[in-house]
């Protein structure tokens, strides 16, 4: 359904997954799991396609700038690097993202959200907090917060944070305090901790952690606040 683009931003090339939906819609930004957008072990384009058929312009950008992993070290590797390393050159892909999901002829109204999955589910938070003035709304799938500063004063964004009981990646505590910063901005928060299931639930590439009722759940609650916060 999609295709792959490519183009330029702040003398930054970037390229990533686009899907668009048969009639108008508003964005959603959609940000990879630490193997990267083109692993064999990431559904990531399928989740822009599966936005699309719900009615938003939906765009992965592929952070790992050509790289990919199919195995925990090498995209281990890939992600501290990113974190440790790249973040000016995120922040650039994340607005030349925005700027062009908001320029296509089919999104309006020209309002974008964020979500991703795993270091995708860090990003959303972060650039919820970093780009206030970029972002509409953010979901993040078991984000994980000590990967890069965050500040919940800074979220100024509705926000809908999904967790998974048994993760093993993410001390849920440091998202609850999060959400509860959050919450003291005076803006929406919603949270969801997701018993019985384990970190990356949603990865239906991945049956040894795929849960399909709770995927399927998660999915209906992320459509349904996107639609509430960008249509």
């Amino acid at each position: 359904m999609g295709r792959m683009v490519s183009f330029e931003s702040n003398w930054t090339q970037i390229s990533g997954y686009l899907a668009e939906p048969e009639d108008r819609g508003p964005g959603v930004i959609v940000i990879h799991e630490w193997w990267g957008l083109d692993s064999p072990l990431s559904n990531i384009k399928d989740v822009v396609d599966r936005f699309a058929r719900e009615g938003f312009v939906a765009f992965a950008p592929d952070f790992y700038r050509g790289e990919s992993a199919d195995n925990p070290e090498d995209a281990g590797r890939l992600m501290t690097e990113m974190f440790q390393q790249r973040m000016e050159e995120v922040d650039v892909i994340f607005r030349g993202s925005v700027d062009y999901i908001r320029e296509l002829e089919k999104t309006d109204p020209l309002k974008v959200g964020v979500t991703g999955f795993c270091c995708g589910g860090t990003l959303s938070m972060y650039f919820a907090s970093k780009f206030p003035e970029l972002v509409d709304a953010s979901v993040p799938f078991y984000g994980l917060p000590q990967l890069t500063p965050i500040d919940p004063s800074s979220i100024k964004v509705p926000i809908f944070f999904i967790m998974a009981e048994k993760d093993e990646f993410v001390n849920n505590d440091s998202v609850v305090d999060m959400i509860k910063g959050v919450w003291r901005n005076g803006v929406e928060v919603q949270a969801k901790i997701y018993a019985g299931v384990s970190h990356a639930f949603l990865n239906d590439r991945r049956p040894e952690v795929y849960n399909e009722d709770t995927a399927r759940d998660a999915w209906e609650m992320t459509v349904a606040f996107f639609r509430r916060h960008l249509s």
